[in-house]
């Protein structure tokens, strides 16, 4: 997965021309926005297609070895699957000569257990009087009435009924509801460039009021605590005159040091809610980015089924063989038990690669429009940076992919070993496996965001990863005060956009469905349609966090190669107010406008 196939060169073909004005040369040493692009991370590329080849000849095997329907519909201890028709084992073993019967008639399994403990197979052709049809398999009329029994302590006895019902009567209000989420959603897009401000100052107001307010009640407690023990009113024993001096400290520190974070960040804070404003102007221009999260989203939940669809054949395989107790199983080989964490290994890859292109796609097209002057001539900005995607990125995408996909991996097995030491009283062990998997946790968390960032430098410049990566990091160090008001007040204003589309969906439900006739459960459907306003939110706000970032990138990018004057910003005159030079760039600016 080395990083290869990539030119850092300066492009003589770049978007958009460079300014021409006397003094400065036709070429910049460092330009914006590369059209003149060459494929990227090649070997990372032909990893991923060599790890799709091999998923497809290791599930080869699997059909070979396996039938899917042994997990659906069970099969008997001669291994003939129920309601099918088994083939016969291809070998000549006379232990095998019982497999290969037709139990199309006989669709149900039924396992019993006698008084050794033995347990048997058989597919019948219905379940007894004693039995419950479930999954195809007849379970006992004790075990569904002891299920039943703690469903009806627990009052789900009608449960699911009467909750599809309402979800069959609710059904039209559920669309509205739908709809009204995504109306919101868009209204607070809109918000967002407008009144983002204004959301902002509130949020820091009620922080500091909070903070004063809390440290204030904590210190004249303590003081009327403290003339209460004096005037003999409370025992010195019963008081908490102690504690309450400990937290009236604790937290007035905390204020102190939260109004120091605002008096010193305030102007970074400030940048933030113009970045907000920017994506704004990004989304209007651009409409289209709305739509990215809806393929991908499709896209992760085919694959999902994919995985889920393979994991049961991979599940059903094995190699036949007969236990002690004369009944056909199939065992499991080192290739199939490396083939369970293949498929686990290639469903994380798969994700993160899609997810990637998106990342990739936004990216492009934002920083495209970013470093376009007139952003009148900016012409199908998201369809040619899916182009450059498919054309030269895909390799970048698959390196992402692949180094994420393998933390992933290790973390998974770090939970299953965690799984199978829970039998085991060791401690020590515990806590070194907790340890690692909180590690590999935070390094995945803080490659992700690296990874995303790398995104952007490679849809700006054309670069490969590594390249990609190390560019990012030296943007994001060099700015990390902005950085961190970015993480911590834009993450949180978004946070609080999602919190109220789900918050005024439910509530619009409430009225929606507070008179509707036939209803048992009306949470039921409001619910439901929380949760589909919550991923309508997750979709749109995602997007606009990633052109946040990509905007604050090329802010970086421009700020750090441009100087305003020689060299003339492509940022708006809104950003400009925050670089150093920003008085000479604006009058620069007006001077040439």
């Amino acid at each position: 997965m080395s990083c290869c196939c990539c030119t850092d060169e300066p492009s003589s073909k770049v978007e958009p021309g460079t300014p021409d004005h006397e003094g400065m040369s036709t070429r910049q040493p460092d330009q914006f926005f590369v059209t003149d692009r060459s494929c990227t991370d090649i070997l990372s590329l032909i990893v991923l297609i060599g790890l799709v080849i091999g998923f497809g000849f290791l599930m080869s095997i699997v059909a070979q070895k396996g039938d899917i329907y042994r997990v659906v519909n069970g099969y008997d201890d001669c291994a003939n699957v129920c309601g099918r028709i088994t083939e016969r084992e291809r070998s000549n073993n006379s232990d095998f000569a019982c497999k290969g019967k037709d139990m199309r008639k006989n669709r149900y399994l039924q396992i019993t257990v006698d008084t050794r403990g033995v347990r048997t197979r058989t597919c019948v052709e219905k379940c007894g009087p004693q039995d419950t049809v479930f999954l195809n398999r007849c379970v006992k009329n004790e075990t569904m009435e002891s299920i039943t029994s703690l469903i009806t302590k627990l009052g789900l006895d009608n449960f699911y009924k009467e909750a599809s019902r309402d979800l069959s009567v609710a059904s039209r209000e559920i669309v509205y509801l739908l709809l009204i989420a995504l109306a919101i959603s868009f209204g607070i897009l809109i918000a967002f460039r407008y009144m983002v401000q204004w959301i902002v100052y509130i949020v820091l107001t009620a922080v500091i009021l909070a903070s004063i307010g809390g440290s204030a009640f904590l210190w004249l407690t303590w003081y009327w605590e403290k003339k209460a023990v004096q005037t003999h009113e409370i025992d010195v024993e019963d008081s908490s005159e102690q504690a309450y001096i400990v937290y009236a400290i604790i937290l007035t520190a905390v204020t102190v040091i939260i109004l120091l974070i605002i008096l010193v960040m305030r102007k970074r804070i400030a940048l933030v809610m113009q970045l907000f404003h920017e994506a704004g102007k990004a989304v209007y221009a651009m409409p289209v980015l709305l739509l990215q999260p809806v393929y991908t989203y499709l896209l992760i939940g085919l694959t999902v089924c994919g995985w889920l669809y393979c994991m049961l054949w991979i599940e059903s395989a094995g190699n036949i063989y007969k236990n002690r107790k004369s009944h056909i199983h199939f065992r499991k080989d080192s290739v199939l038990v490396a083939t369970r964490w293949y498929n686990l290994f290639f469903f994380f890859v798969t994700c993160e690669f899609l997810l990637g292109c998106q990342h990739i796609v936004v990216a492009g097209a934002v920083a495209r429009w970013f470093f376009t002057r007139d952003k009148k001539q900016v012409s199908l900005p998201v369809v040619k940076s899916f182009g450059y995607l498919i054309r030269y990125h895909l390799g970048t995408v698959a390196f992402g992919a692949l180094i994420i996909g393998i933390v992933r991996l290790i973390r998974a097995i770090i939970s299953f070993v965690q799984n199978r030491l829970k039998k085991y009283d060791n401690d020590c062990v515990r806590l070194i496996l907790w340890c690692c998997h909180c590690c590999f946790w935070c390094f995945e968390c803080a490659l992700r965001f690296l990874t995303r960032n790398a995104y952007i430098e490679t849809a700006i410049y054309g670069c490969n990863f590594c390249t990609g990566g190390k560019k990012a990091f030296q943007a994001l160090a060099s700015n990390v005060l902005r950085v961190a008001a970015i993480n911590s007040v834009g993450d949180f204003v978004l946070f609080l956009g999602k919190v109220t589309v789900v918050t005024l969906t439910v509530v619009s439900g409430i009225y929606l469905l507070q008179k509707k006739e036939g209803l048992h459960y009306p949470w039921v459907p409001i619910a439901l349609a929380g949760f589909f306003a919550m991923l309508v939110a997750h979709c749109f706000i995602s997007i606009y966090e990633m052109i946040i970032d990509t905007i604050f990138i090329c802010f970086c990018e421009d700020y750090a190669k441009n100087d305003g004057i020689n060299r003339p910003y492509f940022m708006s005159r809104g950003l400009m107010e925050f670089v150093e030079n920003s008085k000479k760039a604006l009058r620069y600016a007006d001077h040439h406008s």
